[in-house]
């Protein structure tokens, strides 16, 4: 069955992922036999090739397997240059299929699901059953506790404590970290760096908060 063009990458995203894979497949030392085991044969070796090579426009969900083979961070794709309209299908994609394909996410709550369906630097990397979705810090607002591009984990608590740094959507469907202050009158939502603005509420509620901060995890170069 010939696979519908919407399902496809489309020919301006092709060169790119074609260097991926290959790239990835050399870093791994995988013949194109190996990496169609690997993903139990729905494209034989010369199909993969076809797509290696760009005879062929890859399927997402044939992309996304091979992520998960070599374990490709989603960041990689990120370097793409894409137009607004490609940007928000392949986000779509992703977060459908790569996100489901991952080890162990199969057992994702809904809330998980909705959170990284809501917020674009979202993603569920699970460190522990109390631990299951992180964000990548899009800004340095928390430097120097956390700096851009550091990945906090979070985890959902009944309460949340005076000093916990919790994560929260700071604008449109990005989430950041700040930390916590109550007091009688107010709650402040403090940011650590004092170029950004500290969040001050009147009107609180727990459900604005989607977690406390548990790990942070930042690549050392």
């Amino acid at each position: 069955m010939r696979t519908v063009k919407k399902e496809l990458i489309s020919d301006e995203l092709k060169p790119f992922v074609c260097s991926i894979i290959k790239e990835y497949r050399e870093k791994f030392n995988y013949s194109l036999e190996d990496l169609a085991r690997a993903i139990n044969y729905k494209k034989n070796r010369q199909t993969l090739h076809k797509y290696e090579t760009g005879s062929l426009n890859i399927p997402y969900d044939i992309l996304f397997d091979i992520a998960e083979v070599f374990n490709i961070d989603s960041s990689v794709f990120e370097n793409i240059p894409m137009t607004k309209r490609e940007k928000e299908l392949f986000e779509k994609k992703l977060i459908r299929s790569y996100v489901h394909t991952m080890s162990g996410n199969r057992n994702m709550t809904a809330r998980g699901e909705r959170i990284i369906n809501t917020y674009k630097n979202a993603s569920y990397e699970p460190t522990s059953k109390q631990c299951e979705l992180s964000i990548k810090m899009l800004d340095d607002s928390m430097a120097p506790v956390y700096l851009k591009g550091d990945r906090l984990f979070f985890s959902k608590k009944d309460n949340y404590n005076n000093g916990d740094d919790v994560v929260l959507a700071v604008k449109g469907n990005i989430l950041s970290a700040r930390r916590l202050y109550k007091s009688q009158k107010a709650i402040i939502l403090q940011a650590m760096n004092p170029k950004y603005q500290t969040i001050v509420v009147n009107v609180f509620s727990d459900d604005m908060i989607l977690g406390k901060v548990e790990v942070m995890c930042r690549n050392i170069r």
